[in-house]
């Protein structure tokens, strides 16, 4: 079992959401009081997350599939 072009497609559709989501709250809802290193923090933790959250199914697929 591995990943398809829409797996990979959906993912990335899911990190631009999560990105926009989290502006949207600190931004225009000024929760966290909207500092900007607050955004950047949560964007790369967002990214990152996403990510290690990637590499992690992967294995896992890797590890029943065999």
């Amino acid at each position: 079992m591995n990943f398809t072009l829409i797996d990979y497609t959906a993912f990335g559709l899911w990190i631009l959401i999560s990105i926009l989501i989290s502006y949207i709250l600190v931004d225009k809802l000024k929760f966290f009081k909207g500092d900007k290193n607050v955004k950047k923090v949560l964007t790369w933790g967002l990214i990152l997350g996403h990510l290690l959250y990637l590499i992690w199914k992967y294995i896992f697929l890797n590890l029943i599939g065999n």
